[in-house]
């Protein structure tokens, strides 16, 4: 995807609601340019929630290439070049992209470490990587992770689906693996990888309307919901390749 509108600043709105997507927006904007190759693994269907496409076609345009890798990929606002496969088997050649991002992705990894290890692999020296995840120590998502230990997994949509309506097929099987700051920074340190920037990221709003008045208090007692992470590969003597599935 070619670089358009480079000269224009990032489409931030400031709002409360918008708070967590526009700080990992921000951050990533920091390691894009024209000459960028970036991935988006566990890409979905959107960059960024469906009330900031301003931001999401900003971001899509900064990069030379964009590229989205899902075991699901069909279709894509943005990203032109869909690519089906699994964060654990990257299909990229090593040393090839200089931008790796993975928004509310970690948290459905059975495997992390093996995640972390491929984007290591196919980065190129200096390359980052910027994850978003929720954090376990929010209530919700705590409640979230024990609905997964405890009850059969079509309870847990079940039970998803009344506190905040969306299709079975927009909800996936949670593990939280690698869902706490000292556990994400370890692995991604284990992967090779070099912490560059850590955000511990406040949740603004009740998740659902629902249960508005009891979450206020919870939000009190919970405050983090959503852990932000830059890591960088360091320089080293390798070759750098062409990207291309």
């Amino acid at each position: 995807m070619s670089a358009v509108g480079a000269h224009e600043p990032i489409p931030l709105c400031g709002a409360k609601w918008a708070a967590k997507s526009e700080a990992y927006a921000a951050l990533i904007s920091e390691h894009i340019s024209p000459t960028t190759v970036w991935l988006d693994a566990g890409c979905g269907s959107r960059l960024l929630e469906e009330d900031l496409d301003p931001l999401e076609d900003w971001l899509a345009g900064q990069a030379q290439t964009l590229i989205g890798v899902d075991p699901r990929a069909t279709s894509h606002r943005n990203i032109r070049v869909l690519v089906q496969g699994s964060l654990d088997h990257l299909p990229f050649p090593s040393n090839c992209l200089d931008l790796v991002t993975c928004r509310m992705v970690v948290e459905h990894l059975d495997n992390p470490m093996a995640a972390f290890s491929e984007i290591h692999r196919c980065l190129r020296p200096s390359g980052a990587v910027v994850i978003i995840t929720p954090s376990l120590h929010n209530y919700g998502v705590f409640g979230n992770a024990l609905a997964a230990k405890l009850l059969k997994e079509e309870w847990r949509v079940r039970l998803l689906q009344f506190f905040a309506p969306r299709s079975k097929g927009n909800i996936f099987p949670v593990h939280y693996r690698a869902n706490t700051m000292p556990r994400l920074r370890r692995l991604l340190q284990q992967s090779g990888l070099h912490i560059h920037k850590q955000v511990a990221l406040r949740q603004h709003l009740p998740h659902w309307k629902k249960t508005a008045k009891l979450e206020l208090l919870f939000m009190k007692l919970t405050p983090i919901s959503a852990l932000m992470v830059c890591a960088h590969k360091n320089p080293r003597n390798t070759v750098q390749r062409a990207c291309s599935p």
